[in-house]
């Protein structure tokens, strides 16, 4: 994989990793916390969209996905039944939560807690996201570090440095800010991107006609109601669509 990467990948890499460091040093300057965590209640629709979407993605979904979908026993497309429940999750929240937190004038859910409760309440509550979420990080690093160590021919824990210090970097210079506008480019790359493997892989393969010919067709059913999860058989409609509820209303 190596000797596939030229001077202008190298370029391009470089390039995009200075550009999120500029992004965080042009975006430093804030006032206050709200400036800071909030963006000031300037960023747009469009920008936090693409935002949450990156959010949602990773170099674990990249990898972990395709995998189920096109080699796991089982597996397929019927991972698309699971994705339902997203905007489901993402309803409730929307009508049910943010409009009250938004009113409220906090910051983040652990501000609320803290106004709520006490200080202990945020502060445990804080601690087990923390905890929880490094080890979630973590294994991000790790993905996204083979890739790099595979494409870049640099060492595990090179890579895992680069990318982390970048992000931590550019993230603790510009706040939500830099964050949101990062996430939004990012987003861009990724849907070029993927359209892009898509289609030189069909190029690849002879083109659409070809890739129905040679797929297992097994792998293109979407819904499964046969199963009710009480069997074993946990790729159901309904145990997907609930793992999937529960899991985005968590998460968001």
């Amino acid at each position: 994989m190596l000797g596939c990467m030229n001077a202008l990948d190298y370029t391009i890499i470089a390039l995009y990793l200075i550009g999120l460091l500029a992004m965080g040093f042009v975006l430093k300057l804030q006032n206050n916390r709200k400036d800071y965590f909030l963006g000031g209640r300037e960023l747009g629709w469009k920008p936090l969209s693409l935002s949450i979407m990156a959010t949602q993605l990773s170099a674990v979904s990249f990898i972990s996905a395709p995998a189920f979908v096109g080699l796991r026993d089982g597996g397929g497309l019927i991972w698309l039944s699971y994705e339902l429940a997203l905007p489901l999750a993402m309803l409730g929240l929307l009508f049910g939560v943010l409009p009250f937190l938004h009113r409220s004038g906090v910051i983040s859910i652990y501000d609320y807690l803290e106004q709520r409760f006490d200080r202990s309440s945020r502060f445990i509550i804080s601690f087990v996201f923390q905890i929880s979420r490094a080890f979630a990080t973590g294994i991000m690093v790790y993905a996204i570090s083979v890739i790099l160590q595979g494409t870049l021919g640099i060492a595990h824990w090179q890579s895992a440095l680069l990318i982390g210090g970048i992000t931590v970097i550019y993230s603790l210079q510009g706040g939500m800010k830099a964050v949101v506008y990062g996430d939004a480019v990012q987003m861009v790359l990724i849907i070029i991107g993927t359209a892009a493997c898509l289609g030189f892989g069909l190029q690849a393969i002879g083109g659409i006609d070809a890739f129905f010919q040679q797929v297992d067709t097994e792998r293109l059913s979407t819904l499964s109601f046969e199963s009710n999860g009480f069997d074993g058989q946990g790729f159901g409609f309904l145990p997907m669509l609930f793992g999937g509820l529960v899991l985005y209303a968590a998460y968001y």
